[in-house]
């Protein structure tokens, strides 16, 4: 699964990444967690790929969202009509997962080699009042092998060559798999205090020990 991950490049730089002008309110965040908003990238009125604030997270009378599986979002009545018709992206410099061993969860940080900006493959929902923002899911995958020692579910992730061809809605589920399966990615372990959304620092994306764990240490 994916329920935090990090964007913390800032605006100029993100802009000339993406090719898009970038909202107002956009601002960095090492740790943006389901029921914020944050950046996407999508098709809006049918009209141009354009970059937009939405809200992580699909509420319906029986569950919020925050994810749907790769494998059967096409077909899944929650999620086929943004599947065929609302796909986005995500951009990320990392995320986070967190290793469990069943006494413990030891959370990591998981990006790409040079901390290159990537794009996790999302849906998303249109708007269903005047004032909220419209609303997305991230999809997962299996794990590849660059992070299966720490956890069975990781998020889509498409490099930039692949962002048009999965906005027009070209890439199938099996392309999508097979350019997730092959992404290389590197990881670390990372201080608990990711485990709070109020802690958005870029400390929290530092290589630690338990030793240098600030919610470890003892004086």
């Amino acid at each position: 699964m994916c329920g935090r991950y990090t964007l913390h490049a800032n605006k100029k730089a993100l802009a000339d990444a993406i090719a898009l002008a970038l909202p107002e309110d956009y601002k960095p965040n090492y740790n943006i967690g389901p029921g914020r908003e944050t950046l996407s990238i999508a098709t809006r009125e049918n009209v141009q790929v354009a970059s937009t604030m939405m809200h992580w997270g699909l509420r319906t009378p029986q569950n919020f969202h925050i994810n749907a599986r790769i494998e059967t979002a096409n077909t899944a009545p929650r999620f086929r009509e943004s599947w065929h018709a609302y796909r986005c992206l995500l951009p990320a410099n990392g995320f986070y997962e967190w290793y469990q061993d069943g006494i413990t969860k030891q959370p990591y940080y998981i990006y790409p080699p040079q901390d290159t900006l990537h794009y996790f493959a999302g849906l998303w929902f249109p708007s269903t009042g005047y004032e909220s923002p419209p609303s997305f899911v991230i999809l997962t995958t299996k794990a590849n092998t660059s992070i299966r020692s720490i956890h069975e579910r990781m998020p889509v992730i498409l490099m930039q060559k692949s962002q048009v061809s999965w906005l027009d809605g070209t890439l199938n589920t099996r392309d999508v798999q097979s350019l997730a399966s092959k992404v290389i990615l590197e990881k670390h372990t990372v201080s608990r205090r990711v485990n709070s959304v109020q802690n958005e620092d870029s400390r929290l994306i530092e290589a630690t020990t338990p030793l240098t764990d600030d919610q470890m240490m003892f004086f």
